[in-house]
């Protein structure tokens, strides 16, 4: 009798000691958060799986919705890493969105057209032919209770189109109040996407140090344990030994 089962084709992430918390990799054409509090290193993390598909003659596109592309590309250079031969060639896009957020309304006064910002996405990603997106962060931080239901759509929405998107996998970041046990900004970012990378600052032995563990990944094993991880110059995160 045939195997019927299709093998998970697996893309690395180019986080040193990562992807074997995966078994190989992320699977191909999903979505997945990079959740954690500020100073974890949620956009180095996304910076440095899209270098990887870089190296590898991949073409990428960063989304940035809380910095300017300048920022980004300084941010870069100071951990050792310049993009600047990956722009001239249009191999990598960075995109700034920041306007689309500005506030909760667009300059006539008319709510924000969530089916509009999500189209323009999709089309900055499909038209550049990118394999590997980051968007960071996922929803920016403006939005008050009374919109929770147009951040819900916006967030399913968004991630259904990145992963109907063909052989495009995508990172997208997602803000954890400090000393939170939240998972997720919103709440609902954990549901939609196909897996969760969690970040953290915790105390051992009086000491604050970074911890990184998967909480989810769709089609795939996972290594529940959380790893101690650093951030070094030119290696960007780099996993140590297991909590």
């Amino acid at each position: 009798m045939e195997n019927t089962l299709t093998e998970i084709e697996k893309i690395q992430t180019g986080i040193e000691g990562f992807d074997k918390l995966t078994y190989g990799g992320l699977p191909r054409g999903r979505a997945y958060l990079v959740s954690g509090e500020p100073g974890t290193g949620k956009t180095i993390f996304t910076l440095q799986y899209l270098l990887e598909g870089l190296k590898n003659g991949e073409k990428a596109t960063y989304i940035s919705i809380d910095e300017k592309p300048t920022h980004i590309i300084a941010d870069a250079h100071a951990l050792g890493w310049d993009l600047t031969p990956y722009l001239e060639k249009g191999q990598l896009q960075i995109i700034d969105i920041t306007e689309y957020f500005g506030s909760t309304q667009d300059k006539a006064g008319n709510k924000l057209n969530i089916t509009n910002i999500v189209t323009n996405i999709k089309n900055f990603i499909h038209n550049h032919g990118s394999q590997r997106v980051a968007i960071d962060p996922i929803a920016p931080l403006i939005f008050s209770d009374s919109e929770v239901s147009s951040v819900i759509q916006y967030i399913r929405s968004l991630i259904f189109t990145v992963e109907s998107i063909k052989d495009c996998t995508t990172l997208l970041t997602s803000y954890i109040p400090v000393g939170s046990d939240k998972v997720s900004c919103f709440g609902i970012e954990e549901f939609a996407a196909s897996g969760i990378i969690v970040l953290k600052l915790i105390t051992q032995n009086n000491k604050r140090i970074r911890s990184i563990g998967v909480r989810k990944m769709r089609s795939t094993r996972i290594d529940l344990s959380e790893y101690s991880y650093e951030i070094l110059p030119n290696r960007g995160l780099t996993l140590r030994q297991p909590l």
